[in-house]
């Protein structure tokens, strides 16, 4: 699951370029490399098979393949290679050197020098086993003729014994004597050394040169004679495989890169999202602030690039809203105070009439007058009020235990339930609900919704005050089976002014609940109502001290 979250989205995406980047270059140098030593491994192959066919053309003149085995095996060895020497016709197998990493017998290493006809033989006094291979080199600076046999010693030769070493040599003075030296050398010496073939030459080494990986390259080569004739095919597989060691230490090379390179990269990303994503939460914060009615906050993106221009772009944003909220508060509040004297005096007036010298008519019109001068006094009271509270310019805050505050104003509104006819319950805890707040309106909030719900449950009806204690909050619920609220008022009911579709022969204009909202989100709290069947359910959580 890819987190949402930018703090952790650009390091993600910083290691996964590191990622991508590294296997594709780490891929295509594998595939460089393993193509490179495939064709050194292919021409090494090639050349030791031209060499081989050739050198194996006079044996099938008079085919003795005994005498063809021992010599593919000797160059089996000298190859490093499996050598098998096949028919032209029916692909028969004539000859197998077998697997170059299975060595079942010591080998060692034989000289004769061959000078101006004095023939002398180096060699180990192990015994030997029948089979031999010789290899003869020209020497073109000394004229001399040098013989290396290589022969298989037979296991446990490797013992102390006294091996010889003669040397003879004769010579023609300038007077014509000829002149023969013999040197005979003895000396106490242990069994022949093991020669083993390596991939990059021979090394005399006491183990059984097994080759830890081979190549599986395969190339055949075929035998002609010198008239173009086909005499057979030869076959060089199991060569040695050139740069598998280095290949592996370039694999796990790479892997380790790869870690390395998502680490270092993830780290990079990390740092670059803290110096990104921090002053988006710094003006995260400031919005959210914002929303909950603190117009007054800025935030203090100072930086010359583009969060820099977006931090001043909010400032200014916030500051054109403050201004213009607090012009349209203060217009509410100065009508408001405006209507007050007016109304105040409207009223006094019409009270002092005396009703009993009017007709009924002219009573009755009076007494409307009346209830409307009383309607309109109280929406300027509500309209001064809800100012006052959105501002917060109100400081008097204390400790507050609601518990006790419901008690003092549970007394009161039971006597006005009992008058009504409807059944008022109490559920309190028995122990301090304190809370920072203003009593005043903490009062007025529970007053208000305690209005509400006996306004519209008819007789008979009941009304339930809990609250309750939670880990963080403290939770007040008022419950009523009055008239319920309509379906489609429920997004507006904290809206000003809005009255549902079923409450208007109620009295009201529409602020109480508004002006409720305001009092609790100004201490921290949240509001909420809910449909039951029948009545209303109203929560209030508020934050405990």
């Amino acid at each position: 699951m890819i987190p949402k979250s930018l703090r952790w989205r650009l390091p993600l995406s910083y290691a996964a370029v590191a990622l991508l980047a590294i296997l594709a270059l780490g891929a295509a140098l594998l595939l460089l490399l393993q193509e490179y030593y495939r064709q050194q491994e292919l021409a090494y192959l090639d050349g030791n098979a031209q060499s081989i066919s050739e050198h194996l053309v006079p044996y099938f003149a008079d085919l003795d393949v005994g005498e063809l085995q021992a010599t593919i095996k000797g160059l089996a060895f000298l190859s490093q290679t499996r050598v098998r020497v096949l028919s032209p016709d029916s692909g028969l197998l004539l000859a197998d050197s077998g697997d170059p990493r299975i060595n079942d017998a010591n080998t060692e290493i034989a000289m004769t020098v061959n000078i101006d006809g004095v023939e002398q033989t180096f060699a180990g006094a192990a015994p030997f086993s029948s089979s031999e291979s010789t290899i003869v080199i020209e020497s073109p600076f000394l004229g001399s003729q040098i013989e290396e046999e290589v022969l298989a010693a037979p296991p446990g030769s490797a013992q102390v014994e006294e091996r010889e070493f003669v040397l003879e040599e004769e010579t023609v003075g300038p007077d014509g004597t000829i002149t023969r030296t013999t040197t005979i050398t003895r000396e106490t010496v242990s069994g022949a050394l093991p020669v083993v073939g390596t991939q990059f030459g021979f090394g005399f080494v006491n183990a059984d040169g097994t080759v830890a990986t081979l190549s599986n390259l395969i190339v055949k080569q075929p035998i002609r004679a010198e008239d173009g004739a086909l005499l057979g095919l030869v076959e060089l597989s199991q060569g040695p495989a050139y740069g598998r060691e280095i290949l592996q230490t370039v694999f796990w090379s790479w892997l380790l890169a790869l870690v390395l390179a998502a680490l270092l990269a993830g780290t990079a990303g990390w740092l670059a999202s803290r110096q990104l994503v921090q002053p988006l939460l710094k003006l995260t914060a400031a919005t959210t602030r914002m929303a909950e009615g603190d117009l007054a906050v800025r935030t203090e993106l100072q930086s010359a690039n583009e969060l820099g221009q977006l931090g001043h772009s909010f400032n200014q944003m916030a500051e054109q809203v403050e201004q213009t909220i607090m012009t349209l508060r203060q217009f509410i509040a100065d009508a408001a105070h405006e209507l007050h004297t007016p109304l105040t005096a409207l009223q006094t007036d019409l009270q002092s009439l005396d009703q009993t010298r009017l007709a009924p008519a002219q009573a009755a019109k009076i007494e409307r007058a009346q209830g409307q001068a009383v309607r309109l006094q109280t929406l300027s009271n509500s309209l001064l009020d809800l100012s006052r509270i959105e501002a917060r310019t109100e400081k008097e805050k204390e400790l507050v235990d609601l518990d006790q505050m419901l008690r003092e104003l549970a007394e009161p509104f039971a006597s006005r339930a009992e008058q009504r006819e409807v059944q008022f319950a109490l559920a309190l805890p028995g122990h301090k609900v304190p809370v920072w707040g203003s009593p005043l309106r903490l009062r007025q909030a529970v007053q208000n919704v305690l209005d509400n719900a006996l306004k519209f449950t008819p007789a008979g009806g009941v009304i339930h005050l809990s609250l309750a204690k939670a880990a963080t909050q403290a939770q007040l619920t008022v419950t009523d089976t009055g008239i319920g609220i309509p379906e489609e008022d429920m997004p507006y009911l904290f809206s000003r002014f809005h009255r549902g579709r079923n409450s208007a022969d109620y009295p009201g204009n529409g602020l109480g609940l508004a002006i409720v909202q305001a009092i609790i989100q100004s201490h921290g709290g949240q509001i909420s109502l809910h449909r039951l069947s029948p009545g209303t359910q109203v929560d209030i959580q508020l934050p405990l001290s």
